[in-house]
């Protein structure tokens, strides 16, 4: 109706019966997911905050295109075989920094906007519950992850094959890597994105998230080096390395696992469980009813 003042004009609104396709809980969780990872990577952000991630990514997958790019042009002349040149297992110990930032970078963005700008209570008093919520989000933090954990091992692994004189001979005698590459992506990026998620609950600020994480992650690390100069012939100091402690354990799961590494598989193992265990249980306990401010 017109209010008579100019150009003003009051429209009369009615609430209106929802007559689009009905899903389920799950899809909310998959929207939280898809979203949230799309804005980690710097969608619908500033060019800084997709440069960062761009940047990263590609030198995540830089050694295994230099690899191939070098086996592609020089390998037939110089009649060397580059084929492990780059094994499977150290592929994630040589980017592991790259890694670490990454995480650092991308899963504060998940849960700190939310805790800061007080949207927490606009989604649970929908159908999405606390930990709907959280799932999705840990979602959101895994799958970018992967980017810098996966992707660049399945380029390394199907560039060799591309390479390969025999490819189908080829895949047929290595096609076990596959499953351990793909284990050896989701424990990285499983661990980082929780210990991520977790440090990030406790704060509102995206800068005290990325420091806490850094710290907690770093200063374990370098203790267990000062350690492991006082005691050279102990093994169980390198377990206390939590930046690396993915990385080893991933590369335990290959065959070609270096001797270098300490301490067997399931002791990493233990550990991981540990430490995951630990980051869930705190991001369960911040997200626990009434404790989202």
């Amino acid at each position: 109706m017109s209010t008579g003042a100019g150009d003003a004009q009051v429209s009369d609104v009615r609430y209106s019966r929802y007559s689009g396709v009905r899903r389920g809980r799950w899809a909310g969780v998959l929207s939280l997911a898809r979203w949230g990872a799309l804005r980690s990577l710097g969608a619908r952000r500033g060019w800084r905050a997709k440069a960062i991630p761009i940047a990263l990514i590609l030198l995540a997958v830089a050694p295994a295109v230099i690899v191939l790019g070098v086996r592609a042009l020089f390998a037939e002349q110089s009649g060397i075989d580059l084929s492990d040149a780059l094994p499977y297992s150290e592929y994630q110990a040589i980017i592991g920094v790259v890694i670490l930032v990454f995480a650092a970078v991308t899963t504060p963005e998940l849960l700190c906007p939310d805790r800061r700008d007080g949207t927490l209570a606009l989604y649970f008093s929908t159908a999405v519950s606390r930990r709907e919520y959280l799932a999705g989000r840990l979602l959101a933090a895994v799958v970018p992850l992967l980017l810098v954990t996966l992707v660049p091992l399945l380029v390394l692994y199907c560039g060799v094959l591309v390479f390969e004189e025999f490819p189908l001979a080829y895949l047929q005698d290595t096609w076990d890597e596959l499953p351990r590459i793909v284990a050896a992506g989701l424990v990285n990026a499983v661990y980082y994105a929780v210990i991520g998620l977790a440090v990030a609950s406790l704060t509102t600020r995206r800068a005290f998230a990325v420091g806490g994480y850094l710290l907690l992650l770093v200063a374990p690390t370098i203790v267990g080096g000062l350690l492991s100069e006082v005691f050279p012939d102990s093994d169980a100091v390198q377990l206390m390395n939590l930046s690396v402690l993915p990385i080893s354990f991933a590369g335990e799961l290959f065959p070609d696992a270096s001797d270098d590494i300490p301490n067997d598989l399931w002791q990493w193992g233990l550990v991981y469980a540990v430490v995951v265990g630990v980051a869930a249980a705190v991001l369960l306990f911040r997200y626990r009813r009434g404790a989202e401010g």
